[in-house]
């Protein structure tokens, strides 16, 4: 476990060695009223994370008074217990649970990297949106720790009061647009879409592409069947240049978010390095769900749980792309698939169940998480060709060294080009009959479960011990979430909306 080092202010909860000191109440179980402790507008809470993979503290950096609170009134308590964090708000006066909503944040991915391994430190700043309490609260952090049990990990006291509160109007340069208008913004869920790396020239190709993606929203479901439950604003500032960094390239541009790709050292992972910057844009709308739209052409995106996602827009793939890092930042799906690069070590650690909904650990096989959706007579674990595929891949892979070899042998003995190439067709031949026989069995097993809801080993960046829902790989595959994903987002739309 990682033992935070919290800072020691007055009313700290501290976490030392694994022993909680102080517990807040356990949440009422029925909601609580929302006019009674909040008013209708936003405190937005930035503060920053510091540490490495072993010791981390939090400190806050500021707070400001926004617009109206996007979030359903009747729902200000979010249990469903998903996000590596969560942000809960007490009542001082009697200790009752008032708001609570998940979360994940980019340090969080950044302590499994090999840099915070070697123990660099390093500081993200990150936001916390909450009603805006009529009266002091208790502001409370908590994180995962053992068997992902959320324990507190940083207190303070927050008066609304507060003369250090900024209480700004949005600057006069943003320009916000209405895509889609379904009703107030406590019964809706509340889309913004902010621009980055759009010039003053580009703001209707901004508007043009915000209205694009908002179709490719409602192309697929649950977001088709629930549309008359969205708002969706598009917020736009421009940028002195078009595009965004692109570091590996030597490319620097001058924008309003300080959009870079290479994030986490991932040449393909594009976010956002002036949060400061985006919150502020972002700020000019009542928001649940915070979408960046880049203007590239380039392949690249990313998404965060409960924080924000981006996408470039000009790319063949931009409306995947969308699609996919929406459904990171509004449900916590994890990624299904188990081959691509990625900057973390072991994100889902072993013996823990994740608390993403659509993978699972299976370390309870008569309880699978998505029980009620499995379909009947599939096995659990549901067999799909894992360990054929990849043992007739190791044999053409061993296939090819020998081939290597007998070439080079040949070459070496003085034997003709013709000669040569004839024995590169025969090894060729017998290398393509075994993945033939590969492409065959992964055939067979897409052909058994295709549309089927099993429990299929290979997700969450890893070949063995994690599990997906269904045989394809990929969190959001040929248009569709799939019924595990889908009801994840159907949970929270119902959440945010009441509906």
């Amino acid at each position: 476990m990682r033992t935070p080092i919290v800072p020691l202010a007055a009313g700290a909860l501290l976490l030392v060695a694994g022993t909680l000191l102080l517990v807040p109440a356990p949440a009422a179980a029925q909601q609580p009223l929302f006019d009674e402790w909040f008013e209708d507008a936003t405190m937005r809470v930035d503060f920053h994370q510091t540490g490495n993979a072993e010791e981390f503290f939090f400190s806050i950096d500021q707070m400001y008074r926004q617009g109206r609170w996007a979030g359903n009134p009747r729902r200000p308590v979010d249990d469903f217990n998903s996000g590596m964090y969560y942000v809960k708000v007490y009542s001082l006066a009697s200790n009752r649970l008032i708001y609570a909503r998940g979360f994940q944040t980019l340090f969080g991915e950044y302590q499994t990297t090999d840099p915070a391994l070697d123990g660099v430190m390093r500081s993200y700043l990150q936001t916390a949106l909450i009603p805006w309490p009529k009266a002091a609260v208790r502001f409370v952090i908590e994180g995962r720790g053992p068997g992902n049990v959320l324990v507190p990990l940083f207190t303070a006291r927050i008066d609304p009061d507060d003369v250090n509160i900024v209480r700004e109007p949005p600057g006069e340069e943003i320009d916000v647009f209405e895509i889609e208008i379904g009703g107030d913004c406590h019964d809706m869920v509340d889309f913004v879409l902010v621009a980055e790396g759009y010039t003053a020239a580009e703001k209707e190709k901004f508007r043009a592409d915000a209205a694009r993606m908002a179709e490719v929203l409602f192309s697929s479901e649950p977001f088709a069947g629930h549309r008359s439950l969205f708002n969706i604003h598009a917020v736009f500032v421009p940028s002195t240049d078009s595009g965004v960094d692109e570091p590996r390239r030597g490319i620097f541009r001058r924008t309003t978010l300080d959009g870079s790709f290479n994030a986490l050292d991932l040449d393909r992972y594009l976010l956002i390095d002036n949060l400061r910057a985006m919150r502020d844009v972002a700020g000019a709308a009542p928001c649940d769900v915070l979408g960046v739209l880049v203007n590239s052409t380039r392949y690249g995106g990313g998404g965060i749980y409960g924080d924000y996602f981006v996408t470039t827009v000009d790319n063949q793939r931009s409306e995947y792309v969308f699609m996919h890092e929406l459904g990171h930042h509004f449900a916590n799906l994890a990624d299904e698939y188990f081959t691509a690069t990625v900057s973390y070590n072991e994100f889902f650690p072993e013996g823990q169940e994740p608390h993403e909904p659509n993978i699972t650990r299976l370390l309870d096989p008569e309880n699978v998480k998505w029980k009620h959706l499995l379909t009947p007579g599939t096995p659990v674990p549901t067999p799909w060709g894992q360990d054929e595929t990849a043992a007739l891949e190791a044999r053409a892979g061993e296939l090819r060294r020998e081939m290597r070899t007998e070439l080079a042998r040949l070459e070496e003995s003085g034997a003709s080009e013709r000669e040569v190439e004839r024995a590169r067709q025969t090894w060729r031949d017998r290398i393509d009959e075994v993945m033939t026989e590969a492409a065959g069995v992964r055939r067979h097993y897409q052909e058994l479960y295709a549309g089927k809801i099993g429990v299929f080993e290979g997700a969450g960046y890893s070949a063995r011990g994690i599990y997906r829902s269904e045989i394809h790989v990929g969190m959001f595959h040929e248009g569709s979430y799939g019924p595990v994903s889908e009801e994840a987002i159907r949970l929270i739309i119902e959440h945010l909306t009441g509906r």
